[in-house]
């Protein structure tokens, strides 16, 4: 592999890895996309992508500090299980393109319903009187896309008005999503598949912990739902164009 094919890829989930740190979210979000885009195979994709969501995730929930919100137990047993068998399911299948449009439409509408009070008291109250549902749709769109980021986070920021406890819950749920991938990847592709991905992790720490970070510290709470908004438009952008085949 030459040094631009394995710095292009590094470039990228450094990148993402800002957005994770003040996000929660990011790598897998944002990063899954971009490297079908660029050709690379779903396997590949979370071989690349994984490690590198894995440790800023455990970094996240290991420095947290602050008052830790319970996790609902729908995400052990209906959540992860939903995760391991639809993901080795789509390993299999690649099944990614025909659920792009369903994503982007709840994308749309979880933006607008940001943008919206009302709408927004009225999913969240849908959320919550439906949650095992939710998790049940949380783990099987994540197995099969890896993009269950895009719920988790309407999730976690619906539930949790505060960032910092926003950010721990989608940081929680990511670091179990990831470890779920991980053993179901490992024990259908093997672990060369991980071999550059495990290089680019440590990068990705190091970026969390210099810059990321800090960027979390300050940016103000309204900025992060502004922004958490408009990189939801985005990513529904995104995927809406690609499954119009127009990227």
């Amino acid at each position: 592999m030459g040094s631009f094919e394995f710095l292009f890829p590094a470039l990228i989930i450094l990148l993402l890895s800002c957005v994770q740190s003040v996000f929660g979210m990011g790598i897998l979000v944002f990063g899954t996309p971009t490297f079908l885009l660029l050709g690379y195979s779903f396997s590949e994709t979370l071989g690349l992508l994984l490690p590198a969501s894995f440790v800023i995730s455990v970094a996240q929930v290991a420095l947290h500090k602050e008052y830790r919100p319970p996790v609902s137990k729908s995400l052990w047993v209906i959540c992860l299980p939903a995760i391991g068998i639809s993901l080795f399911i789509s390993i299999s299948a690649e099944f990614v393109r025909s659920t792009y449009f369903l994503v982007a439409c709840a994308l749309f509408v979880a933006a607008a319903a940001r943008m919206s009070p009302a709408l927004k008291e009225k999913l969240r109250s849908i959320i919550q009187n439906n949650l095992a549902a939710y998790h049940l749709g949380m783990g099987i769109l994540h197995g099969m896309t890896n993009m269950g980021g895009s719920v988790l986070g309407v999730m976690a920021a619906t539930v949790h008005k505060e960032k910092i406890y926003a950010r721990y819950i989608t940081a929680f749920y990511y670091l179990a999503f990831v470890a779920v991938q991980i053993a179901i990847v490992l024990a259908s592709e093997g672990m060369e598949i991980f071999e550059n991905g495990i290089l680019y992790a440590p990068m990705s720490l190091v970026v969390y912990l210099i810059v990321g970070n800090r960027l979390f510290r300050n940016v103000g709470n309204e900025r992060f739902q502004a922004g958490m908004t408009g990189f939801l438009l985005l990513y529904a952008g995104i995927l809406t164009l690609r499954w119009l085949e127009v990227l």
